[in-house]
């Protein structure tokens, strides 16, 4: 059996000390607080005024503004998609040097008709046409039987008077001497010195008449007024030529016709508005169909200093040299004149030109500042138009450069359209040109 151990009992606690008293503190009187005031029914209609305003305020920032917000920009949106989209291009300066090309007549420097001075028949002919001849070079000689008979008469006639010169000076010397010795008298003397004056003066008439049958006999060798090339020619051995100009009436006929074809004088006429570049010096360069591959060069060397009534243009000459002689007068030539612009003009793209009714004009885009890219307004603006480049004009007023200008601009385009405008395009890049390959042997 186990055994259970007793439970060891507990020693009673010492006495402790009593502790000694402690003095409590004074405390201070709380202060009763004064009674808050109860809010009328002013105050609280003000509170309620107050939190609806609050709540309002809340419900159109965060609910009413947003959806107005987006409503206008749905309604904008949509004004956009239904406005017309154009293309535009950019008005821009012209080049300080351009070429303008004008359509130019060849003629020769000099060209001069041959007729006979003198009457008589052909006797022989030294030159055809496409011969070069040079200034004194003999064309052709006549045979002038009845001017060489005139003249040796007129030459007969001559000395005759000469003798009656000579017969009146004896005798008016004689009776001068005479009259000094009292032995005729004064008016004696007189009359034999009016017979010497007038034997005098038929002497001179008769000498006239010579030298005009001499130069007329000189005339029938035929020969180049200047160094040239011989164009036309219409005579033969035997023909009967008669002395003048060419006419129905006497019957004279042109018989050579010569061109000095070096250098060469080229006519254009230019348009008005580039008058102001033309100056003595302006260079100039020719094509013609015959030479496509060879540019002959030139420069202005006058102008009429007026232009013509009808035309509106100012004729314009231009020296070419032509040493080799392949240029021909009477050829049509492609002529490019280099200008230099004072005032640099206004080039635009021919494809943004309206002509109407109204007019020459330009659909200017205008910029509207309503936060929108490429929302522009219409201005249809009048223009004169100055040069025609082909591609582009000149403009004389109004347009400045980078003006953006509607291309191709529609039937419908009106004053002050709402329009959505787009850049050119780039251009598309060159496709190379497809090589035939050689044919094999």
């Amino acid at each position: 059996m186990s055994t259970i151990s007793p439970t060891p009992q507990k020693k009673p606690a010492s006495p402790q000390p009593a502790p000694a008293p402690v003095s409590k503190p004074e405390i201070a009187p709380v202060p009763v607080a004064a009674t808050a005031p109860r809010l009328t029914g002013a105050g609280l209609l003000s509170l309620a005024i107050v939190g609806a305003l609050l709540v309002a305020v809340f419900i159109y920032f965060f609910s009413i503004k947003p959806r107005m917000a987006a409503n206008t920009d749905l309604d904008h949106e949509q004004k956009l998609s239904t406005q017309r989209i154009v293309v535009y291009a950019l008005a821009e300066l012209a080049a300080p040097m351009t070429e303008l090309p004008l359509p130019g007549t060849v003629e020769a420097f000099q060209q001069a008709s041959i007729y006979a001075r003198t009457t008589g028949y052909v006797k022989r002919w030294q030159v055809d046409i496409g011969d070069v001849v040079r200034e004194g070079d003999l064309l052709a000689e006549l045979d002038t039987p009845e001017v060489d008979q005139q003249l040796s008469q007129a030459k007969a006639t001559a000395e005759q008077a000469r003798a009656s010169v000579d017969i009146a000076q004896t005798a008016a010397d004689r009776w001068n001497t005479m009259v000094k010795a009292h032995a005729v008298s004064q008016e004696e003397a007189d009359e034999k010195n009016a017979t010497l004056n007038e034997a005098k003066a038929a002497l001179d008439a008769d000498s006239a008449n010579v030298r005009q049958l001499t130069d007329l006999q000189n005339f029938k060798n035929i020969r180049a007024p200047f160094t040239g090339k011989i164009t036309y020619r219409n005579i033969e051995v035997g023909n009967l030529v008669s002395a003048g100009t060419g006419s129905v009436t006497t019957g004279t006929t042109e018989l050579y016709r010569i061109a000095q074809t070096d250098p060469l004088r080229v006519y254009v006429d230019v348009p008005e508005a580039s008058t102001r570049s033309i100056q003595p010096g302006v260079e100039a360069d020719l094509h013609v169909a015959d030479y496509p591959d060879r540019v002959f060069y030139g420069h202005v060397v006058r102008s009429a200093g007026a232009l013509d009534n009808v035309s509106r243009t100012l004729r314009t000459e231009i020296d070419v040299p032509n040493p080799d002689g392949v240029l021909l007068p009477g050829a049509f030539a492609e002529v490019r004149l280099v200008l230099v612009n004072g005032a640099p003009s206004i080039l635009i793209p021919a494809n943004t030109l309206i002509v109407n009714a109204a007019g020459t004009q330009v659909a200017l885009l205008e910029s509207i500042d309503d936060g929108t890219q490429d929302h522009y307004k219409v201005h249809l603006l009048p223009v004169k138009v100055g040069r025609d480049f082909g591609t582009k004009v000149e403009i004389l007023q109004d347009v400045k450069d980078g003006d953006r200008l509607v291309t191709n601009p529609p039937a419908d385009l009106n004053e002050g359209m709402m329009v959505t405008a787009k850049p050119p395009p780039p251009p598309s890049p060159a496709t190379p040109a497809s090589v035939n390959p050689a044919p094999k042997s």
